[in-house]
């Protein structure tokens, strides 16, 4: 594993975050664009991946909202995802740390205790923890969080996660 050194860890950083985005935008060419606007691109993917599972499962999408103060003021879609993705983070935490890394140097999250749980999470996310929500709005539209979970675990073991995730920090920081 290469070590950041003082001197070379903006652009070691900056690198890394493109590596990432490459399985986020395959075919294109993440060299030309900086961390920031690969965020932005990011930004305007999600919402749309969002409104394009609404449509497949037939779920109501109105945008992600949601209030961290006060659970209550989310529609039930914004709190299936907010649980599928605490749940993949938990999960994230826990492989990421049994395996050496820290949660707190994130390469394109910056902010916080957990940006590169943030990272590695968001890897994942559209073949885990965004189709389980979904799905769990449309076998049971007032699920309180048991059904996405499980959804989310048939999804992490059909995708492998477990084994995935080593793999592909070994692959990232070669």
């Amino acid at each position: 594993m290469r070590v950041l050194t003082p001197k070379r860890a903006p652009k070691q950083r900056a690198e890394i975050a493109r590596r990432m985005f490459v399985q986020r935008f395959p075919g294109v060419d993440v060299q030309a664009y900086s961390v920031t606007e690969l965020r932005g691109m990011e930004g305007l993917r999600v919402p749309a991946k969002y409104a394009e599972l609404g449509e497949q499962y037939g779920v109501t999408w109105k945008g992600r909202n949601y209030d961290k103060s006060n659970w209550n003021l989310a529609d039930n879609i914004n709190r299936a995802l907010s649980t599928a993705n605490a749940s993949l983070y938990a999960l994230c935490a826990a492989v990421l740390c049994s395996l050496g890394y820290l949660p707190s140097l994130g390469f394109v999250h910056d902010a916080g205790t957990l940006p590169f749980i943030y990272d590695v999470a968001d890897l994942y996310k559209e073949i885990t923890s965004f189709p389980a929500a979904f799905q769990s709005m449309r076998q049971d539209p007032n699920d309180k969080g048991d059904l996405v979970r499980t959804l989310l675990k048939e999804r992490v073991e059909q995708e492998k996660l477990l084994q995935r995730i080593p793999k592909d920090m070994e692959e990232l920081f070669a």
